[in-house]
Parts: structure tokens; C-alpha cells; sequence
């Protein structure tokens, strides 16, 4: 089972359009709305791929009764805390042409709300009574203010003496507590791990991943765009080649990524092998409009054609 810790969901809605032009009215073509957040397209994503999955998250109004229906319709169990403020919207303008556009994705995301006192007990009472038999619970996404990152650690501490190993894939200060955690699996971006590190921008993938896994002992990935993923775990570390795979559409794909990643490493995989189902994954998301929508076919496909090297 894969348990997904999700602080900062949100209602992810896709607007696809001809193009973009500042100060004009637009009339989309198609509208997608997703469950969304970086653990929503997690769990969607591990679903696709086969894993049973649930999600720990803070929902709130009307926009938190819409973003459960449609997880639990994706067939993702959600385990709700209640809030008073209402659930963000994220926005996404995709545009297939336009000299104002070149192609690009326009986005536009609300704030996360505070958590108050009361939601962060309710996320740590939720996840106590949780069963965790050797599964995984993972931290995806922002962390908003108000859960703060010794009572988050706590949280997951308390996880991993359940019997869960722990993944980590968030940024900023909360990102710190991996120090004092030393998760199974911290997957994070090249831009997260220099930040977290204090490395210069120019600084490879594989040197950040390495010097991460001297902080936590653990398995670590750290992904690049169109230039691929690292991973570096005890054995060794390995280097994922995407060839030309890179898609019209990114968001989510570093969701579907570790989604990927962390459905293989479940079933016991090496980790050349779950990064190559990784890699496959993220691709795939990137075909198609809408985060974890990709399709199987496509998915297959990618991964036949991926390649994982020595690094």
C-alpha cells in the first residue's frame, strides 16, 4: 500500500486553447479538472500503473467536495481532514500556437491556506491509525504554514516505526528535515537540490544526488527535465537516458515520475529498473494534456525504448 501525505492539494483545471494573447478574451476548446496537488497526481499516476494507493490530505468547501469525488473516482482512496478554508484552484493554459505563446503552458496557482492547529492534529491522528506493513508513505508537495517541520517529522518518524519506508519529494524548508528523518527516497529536482544544498546552478545531477545521499543514507533521485534522472543508492548509481520523449505537456510529469519510480521499488525492483519506469512515466504524462492522465500504451511504448546507464 502506498500511503501519500499531501499538504497542499488543490482543484487542477486545464484550459486548452489556440493560443494566448494578453487582454483578449479566450474560449477554451476543452476544459480538464483534476484532482490535483503534487500527491493527487501521484496517487492517479500509481493507480494507472496498478498500485493501491490512499491519500492524507486537507480538504476544505465546496472545491475539497469536488477534488475527493473525482480522486475517489480515479479510484484513489482519500482519507480527509475537513478545513474551514476552501480548497485552492491551479490553472493551466495550454496553447497549441501564438507569437505570444511559442507553444508554451501559462499557469497560474493559488496559495496554499495556513493549517491550523486543529488540521494539523487531525493529519497526525489520521495518519496514526493507518495500517503500515511495509509499504510506503510519501510526502509529496508544499508544505503550507502552520505544519511546521519538527511536528512533520514527527509524523513520518511515526510512519516509519509503523514499518513504512519513507519518501520525500518537497522543497524549501521543509525539504531539511531529510537531515534528521533519513528517508528510503528523497526525489527532488536538480533546482531543489542545489537550493537545499548551496550549490551553484551548474552543478551535475549526479554530484547533488551523491552529496544528498551522504546526508541521508538513503536512495536518492534527481531529476532534469529533458536531460533525464540520476539515481544513487547503496550499489551504486545509474543515469536514465529519455531519448526523445519530451512532450508538449509537463505538469505532473515529475509526479508521474516517482509515481513510477516508487509502484516498481514496491514490487521489489532494482532501482535501474524503477528508474527506467520512472522515466517511462514521466514521459508519457507529458503527451498528453491533464497531470497522470497518460496512457498505457504510451507508457509501454516509452519504456521499451528507455534506457538506463551506468553514471
Amino acid at each position: 500500500m502506498i500511503t501519500v501525505l499531501l499538504p497542499s492539494p488543490s482543484l487542477d483545471v486545464t484550459y486548452l486553447v489556440d493560443r494566448v494573447t494578453v487582454g483578449a478574451i479566450h474560449r477554451p476548446r476543452e476544459v480538464l479538472r483534476l484532482p490535483g496537488g503534487k500527491g493527487l497526481n501521484l496517487a492517479r499516476a500509481a493507480r494507472r500503473l496498478g498500485a493501491e494507493v490512499r491519500v492524507v490530505a486537507p480538504l476544505g468547501g465546496r472545491i475539497g467536495d469536488l477534488v475527493e469525488q473525482l480522486a475517489v473516482a480515479a479510484g484513489v482512496a482519500v482519507i480527509r481532514v475537513a478545513t474551514a478554508s476552501e480548497t485552492r484552484s491551479c490553472v493551466t493554459v495550454a496553447a497549441d500556437s501564438g507569437p505570444e505563446s511559442g507553444g508554451d503552458l501559462t499557469e497560474f496557482y493559488e496559495p496554499s491556506a495556513p493549517l491550523d492547529e486543529a488540521a494539523v492534529n487531525a493529519i497526525a491522528a489520521a495518519l496514526d491509525v493507518l495500517d503500515a506493513s511495509g509499504g510506503w508513505t510519501v510526502l509529496a508537495g508544499s508544505v503550507p504554514s502552520g505544519l511546521e517541520p519538527g511536528v512533520l517529522l514527527a509524523m513520518l518518524r511515526a510512519r516509519a516505526a509503523a514499518g513504512d519506508r519513507i519518501a520525500i519529494d518537497t522543497h524549501g524548508p521543509s525539504l531539511a528535515i531529510i537531515d534528521e528523518l533519513r528517508p528510503a527516497l528523497v526525489k527532488v529536482n536538480r533546482f531543489e537540490a542545489a537550493e537545499l544544498l548551496g550549490a551553484g546552478e551548474g552543478v551535475d545531477a549526479l554530484e547533488l544526488a551523491s552529496a544528498l545521499r551522504e546526508r541521508t543514507g538513503g536512495t536518492v533521485v534527481v531529476t532534469d527535465g529533458a536531460d533525464g534522472a540520476v539515481a544513487v543508492n547503496s550499489e551504486g548509481a545509474w543515469r536514465a537516458l529519455p531519448g526523445e520523449h519530451t512532450g508538449a505537456y509537463p505538469v505532473g510529469s515529475g509526479d508521474s515520475f516517482l509515481a513510477g519510480l516508487i509502484v516498481a521499488l514496491d514490487r521489489d525492483a532494482s532501482l535501474p529498473t524503477a528508474l527506467a519506469d520512472a522515466t517511462a512515466a514521466g514521459a508519457a504524462n507529458a503527451q498528453q494534456p491533464g497531470a497522470a492522465e497518460f496512457a498505457l500504451p504510451t507508457y509501454d511504448e516509452i519504456r521499451s525504448r528507455t534506457r538506463v546507464v551506468n553514471a
